[in-house]
């Protein structure tokens, strides 16, 4: 368009002249002042273009300040939800010791109290025996030895009476005493449970929140950063960029994985045991219920159904196993295990919400539905790419093999 203004101002100002010198000085006149208006307008434009780069120039400043202050904020929301989570089961461990406490406590308690009961009967059968043989009688028996040698005799037996009963009355007062501390003690560690569960309360409050809110900073991110004009040579270094670190932390995640799933097999076939990690999650909440829909989302969207339930099935097969983390929450975002959760994938489900097909297979689990047993899974390429075959066994679901060390 600028090529064909200029094309035409050149063949306009040429038969301006050319209208100029056939009809003399008036119209000269004219086409000046018409050149000097388009000059003027020109000028203007290219002056209105300028502004409207540098404006563009900041605008792109501002954005890319405003994306790096968005990103820090959800690395900073990222690393809340993953201490959160550790809190939670902190407490939660916390709250399984305590109670074990109380249990010992309250075992030991009835222990010191039925012995405080048996010396009791005894101390009262040794004073009615004292009392209707009464103390004279030792006294008679004792003056009424017919050698030194038997005086001493009788005498050392009283003292050894005098004695057993001084050691009967400090034992039961040492059982009082055992009695009123291991009591003290037990209200002590009752307080303290009480503590603990209003702890893990607030915690899992925070941990709703956060489910809830973690994903706004990405999306805000990924709208200010779309906002931004990138050129074509831009965009596909970008692609070139995300998709090298992606495969990247995929070889992260795969090489931890196969660690972890060797070191299980070795723990298990060292104690001769297996671990059942079937049942439900007994008291889940509706942020469990989220975060499990959300990660099967973005680990199986594109997955059939018994896919989608594979892949919550292997997060709560690690809930229910030693190995790993004992919640939802602490599972899915244990470092270097789900790669949705170091991509942002899995922030941005959770801040548009998990789809009804998700949620239902995530119900499912949680109530106690399992259609694998295995605690690792990979898609089908990068078994195949790492040849893993012989070394594990499982079973394939449509574009994921679910797996367990051999």
């Amino acid at each position: 368009m600028k090529h064909r203004r200029k094309h035409m101002m050149v063949l306009g100002l040429v038969c301006l002249l050319g209208f100029t010198q056939a009809t003399g000085q008036t119209v000269r006149a004219s086409s000046l002042d018409e050149l000097e208006q388009q000059k003027q307008e020109t000028q203007q434009e290219a002056q209105d273009a300028k502004q409207e780069l540098e404006d563009a120039r900041e605008r792109t400043d501002s954005l890319e300040e405003e994306a790096e202050a968005l990103e820090g904020e959800y690395q900073s929301l990222n690393s809340r939800l993953q201490s959160v989570a550790g809190q939670i089961s902190d407490t939660e461990e916390a709250i399984a010791s305590t109670s074990q406490d109380i249990d010992d406590l309250n075992a030991q308690l009835t222990e010191a109290q039925q012995k405080a009961q048996i010396q009791y009967e005894d101390m009262k059968k040794r004073i009615q025996y004292m009392y209707e043989n009464g103390s004279d009688s030792m006294l008679v028996s004792i003056l009424s030895s017919g050698s030194i040698a038997e005086f001493v005799k009788r005498a050392e037996y009283a003292y050894s009476i005098a004695r057993y009963d001084q050691q009967m009355l400090e034992e039961y007062d040492q059982l009082q005493q055992d009695i009123a501390a291991k009591t003290a003690e037990l209200e002590n560690k009752q307080t303290q449970l009480a503590a603990y569960q209003d702890t893990l309360s607030a915690r899992r409050q925070e941990m709703d929140v956060l489910v809830n809110n973690a994903g706004a900073s990405l999306s805000a991110k990924n709208e200010e950063v779309s906002a931004a004009q990138m050129s074509e040579e831009e965009f596909e270094a970008k692609i070139a960029e995300l998709e090298a670190y992606e495969k990247q932390l995929d070889e992260q995640i795969a090489d931890e994985q196969l660690r972890l799933a060797q070191q299980i097999a070795q723990e298990e076939q060292e104690s001769g045991q297996k671990e059942d990690t079937s049942g439900a999650l007994e008291g889940y909440t509706q942020s469990d219920l989220t975060l499990m829909a959300a990660i099967i989302q973005a680990e199986a969207d594109n997955q059939s159904y018994k896919g989608k339930l594979a892949v919550g099935s292997v997060v709560m097969n690690r809930v229910k196993s030693s190995k790993f983390p004992n919640t939802v929450s602490g599972v899915i975002y244990q470092k270097n295990q789900f790669a949705p959760v170091n991509d942002g994938h899995l922030a941005l489900i959770l801040e548009r919400g998990p789809n009804e097909t998700c949620y239902r297979a995530a119900r499912q689990v949680l109530e106690g539905y399992r259609n694998v047993e295995y605690l690792f899974f990979w898609t089908v390429d990068l078994a195949n790419e790492r040849n893993i075959w012989d070394i594990t066994y499982g079973v394939v679901i449509g574009d994921h093999y679910f797996y367990n060390y051999k």
